[in-house]
């Protein structure tokens, strides 16, 4: 697996949305993974998504 070195492109667009819109987005990812679907885009946009309300202090 090739691990990436740069954020992707979803990080720009991340930090123009709502806490609360990415929280949202968080967990249905989250409720997706739990149901089975274990995309590679689907954890790098959570782990994207979890990095942008850490740097706001929302997680």
């Amino acid at each position: 697996m090739r691990i990436r070195q740069s954020p992707s492109p979803a990080v720009e667009a991340s930090k123009s949305r709502s806490t609360a819109d990415l929280r949202r987005e968080y967990e249905l990812i989250d409720r997706e993974r739990a149901g089975g679907s274990n995309s590679v885009g689907a954890m790098a946009d959570q782990n994207d998504i979890a990095r942008e309300l850490e740097r706001r202090g929302e997680l």
